[in-house]
């Protein structure tokens, strides 16, 4: 009898989003989805649960489309960024798929939460996962104890969870499909066409984020214009700039250093016939002269629409030379990316920048200084500008045989470290390895079940006396739990003497703490799924003047009797 397939759900931002989570998804499905050994699934943040998502294999969207439950989520940051993730849609797709291995493939914190699920603890797990600062959080390292594996992108992350005792760490680069990105044969011509022939272009790709480091690259831009007058020098940024941007205002910042702005290019692409443009900013809702298109042309803006790979290697194409300053990241595929294209690259040497920055790698590092940032204290790296002039200069005057050398060790760095067929490998051997462990929380959740069911119930309670509380219990399901919150204002109204104490699963007390009609949030615990435990009878003890439980039909259980106490508002007539 042949072995069935393994059941694999790969947990990622959407496989046709073109952010690196996205183009890592894709990678990985489409090399694993015809495996003999795997069957794939897909649970797709970014998109809504029940989008027709078109892949070839079974994909589930994982944001809420149930209008109670958006309804529940409003505008709740922390409700709305765990949508994002998927929280409210998981257990459902857990449900449909019923998996033997989840891979979650998404920054830490967008598994708050999980290993709460009743199936976090009986289904192997995978955690791949970006950490890009120090100190580690502390959720990466609580993460690592429980889940079968889990996996980081950059060395520098298994170093340092390794330095605090964490041993179940392994690197797993993102996959880049590096046969998409190479130097072109006629790339002269390509130049040439967006008048770039005699420049010396320094580019940059990346998303308009605070930690990409705009101001550090434009000031070492100039540096560089300054030491080499003579050199027709131009800043290639693709990237976002419209002032909708919530990250640099890159207009802003060429005018206030007193930059020439045509120096400082753009790329723009037309909506109507997906053509590119090069030129210097010029504002966005452009005309498009390819197709004639109004107010079609823009920069890149999201990850669902814009340039395709094909285009984003012609434009590293336009390059000279990649320089990519940040302040940290989980692996940041352009510098592999210019890599396969062709490109020496210059990179910040923190964070995930050690893989990619050094003369080995076919990189040049830059230096940088300690900074703390505000929030969160993480040490985040501020790049040196005058490093960054020194490192162009020393490219502009490289001998032919020195960049022929570094280009040849940065096409071996990718291959070697970074290849979709390489990482696919890895992660596969992973997946069987975890389907064959034990599960270790199993007896974790025996003990936590035995821990709920010996409760002592008045150690939850305040000492308003009985007849003051109403108990609602609803012990989980995240739906179920948002959408009571809509029932407690009205409670509270038709009983506004009375506490209102709520009983719930642990995992879900961040749904309805903030409910400013509650007055407690208590455990759930299998006792209180009885109304005459909870209300009392006879001479047994009364904890509550009324209990709704609202998780139990009445055919199962007594929950109508509430001691004569309870109210009708609403009449036939």
């Amino acid at each position: 009898m042949s072995r069935s397939k393994v059941k694999v759900l790969f947990h990622s931002n959407f496989s046709k989003l073109t952010t690196g989570f996205g183009k890592n998804m894709r990678n990985i499905l489409l090399s694993l989805h015809e495996d003999e050994e795997i069957e794939v699934y897909e649970a797709a943040n970014g998109i809504r649960f029940g989008s027709d998502t078109k892949t070839p294999w079974e994909c589930y969207g994982t944001y809420p489309s149930d209008p109670n439950i958006t309804a529940q989520i409003g505008n709740n940051p922390s409700k709305k960024r765990a949508a994002g993730y998927g929280y409210y849609c998981i257990n459902e797709i857990i449900e449909k798929v019923k998996p033997d291995v989840y891979v979650g493939i998404e920054d830490i914190w967008a598994f708050s939460g999980f290993d709460k699920k009743d199936w976090w603890t009986k289904t192997k797990k995978i955690i791949w996962t970006t950490l890009d600062s120090l100190p580690i959080l502390d959720e990466a390292v609580k993460m690592n104890d429980k889940c079968e594996q889990m996996l980081v992108w950059a060395s520098f992350a298994e170093k340092e969870m390794r330095k605090i005792g964490c041993d179940n760490v392994r690197t797993l680069h993102g996959a880049i499909n590096y046969d998409n990105f190479k130097p072109v044969k006629k790339r002269k011509k390509l130049r040439k066409k967006f008048n770039l022939s005699d420049d010396f272009v320094i580019g940059f790709v990346f998303k308009n984020q605070l930690r990409k480091s705009v101001p550090n690259l434009l000031e070492g831009f100039k540096l560089f214009k300054e030491k080499n007058p003579e050199t027709k020098a131009k800043l290639l940024l693709h990237t976002g700039w419209g002032s909708s941007q919530s990250g640099w205002d890159i207009e802003k910042y060429i005018k206030e250093k007193g930059m020439d702005k045509k120096d400082v290019l753009c790329t723009y692409n037309c909506e109507s016939c997906s053509e590119y443009l090069v030129s210097e900013y010029k504002g966005e809702d452009l005309n498009c002269c390819a197709c004639g298109s109004e107010k079609s042309l823009k920069t890149k803006t999201s990850s669902k629409d814009g340039i395709s790979e094909k285009q984003l290697n012609e434009i590293y194409n336009l390059m000279d030379v990649y320089c990519h300053p940040f302040t940290s990241g989980g692996q940041e595929l352009p510098i592999q990316e210019a890599k396969a294209a062709g490109l020496i690259t210059l990179v910040t040497d923190y964070s995930c920048g050690e893989d990619s920055a050094y003369e080995h790698q076919g990189g040049i590092p830059l230096s940088w200084n300690e900074y703390r940032e505000p929030s969160t204290q993480f040490i985040k790296a501020s790049t040196s500008p005058q490093s960054i002039a020194e490192n162009l200069t020393r490219v502009l005057l490289m001998s032919d045989e020195e960049k022929d050398s570094l280009l040849n060790k940065g096409r071996v760095n990718i291959k070697e470290n970074f290849s979709t067929s390489l990482t696919t490998r890895k992660l596969k051997k992973f997946i069987l390895e975890a389907n064959a462990s034990e599960i270790k929380q199993k007896q974790e959740e025996s003990e936590t079940q035995n821990k709920s069911d010996v409760i002592n119930i008045e150690d939850l309670l305040d000492d308003e006396g009985h007849k003051n509380r109403i108990l609602v219990t609803m012990p989980e399901s995240a739906g179920d739990v948002l959408m009571i919150n809509s029932l407690i204002e009205n409670i509270k109204k038709t009983y506004p003497d009375k506490n209102i104490y709520v009983a719930t699963k642990n995992q879900f007390h961040s749904m309805i703490d903030d409910n400013p009609f509650v007055y407690k949030i208590i455990p759930y615990s299998m006792k209180f799924d009885n109304s005459l435990f909870l209300e009392g009878r006879a001479e047994s003890p009364s904890y509550f003047e009324i209990a709704f439980l609202a998780h139990l039909p009445t055919q199962r259980s007594i929950q109508y009797i509430h001691n004569g106490s309870d109210k009708i508002q609403f009449f036939n007539k």
